[in-house]
């Protein structure tokens, strides 16, 4: 059943439904980069961090975690209308990504998760325009 909105909380409604859509895509696509990164030690799948509004050129370091580490914002707080990155600063994450240099992960593999992740958005914001 749909749910009924004043028409003076319409845009209010909808920055917070996109605001929804930004927090879930952000945060799936850091957990699939994570899942699909190669791994020896441990370091490369656990040094990707996410930036807000930014160039995405940080050292982030190893946080020894999987969950979302946030460089320049707090993760959960995501909002339509800014930029997010996920990046990953070790010296070797470019030929991780991009040059076959691991036999976990063909080079590419980030681009391939970035075009799934644009067909997961649409599907996801189908499914959060037909919740309400």
């Amino acid at each position: 059943m749909a749910r009924r909105i004043n028409i003076g909380q319409i845009g209010s409604f909808c920055e917070d439904q996109m605001d929804l859509l930004m927090r879930v895509v952000v945060l799936e696509t850091d957990a699939e980069v994570k899942s699909q990164s190669p791994v020896d030690t441990g370091r490369f799948q656990t040094s990707w961090a996410i930036g807000e509004n930014a160039t995405g050129n940080y050292d982030a370091g190893t946080s020894g975690s999987l969950a979302p580490v946030g460089i320049n914002y707090t993760p959960g707080t995501e909002r339509v209308g800014n930029t997010y990155h996920v990046h990953n600063s070790l010296a070797y994450a470019e030929r991780l990504a991009y040059q076959n240099w691991s036999k976990q992960a063909s080079a590419g593999w980030v681009d391939i998760i970035a075009r799934q992740m644009t067909n997961r958005t649409r599907q996801l914001a189908d499914i959060i325009g037909r919740q309400n």
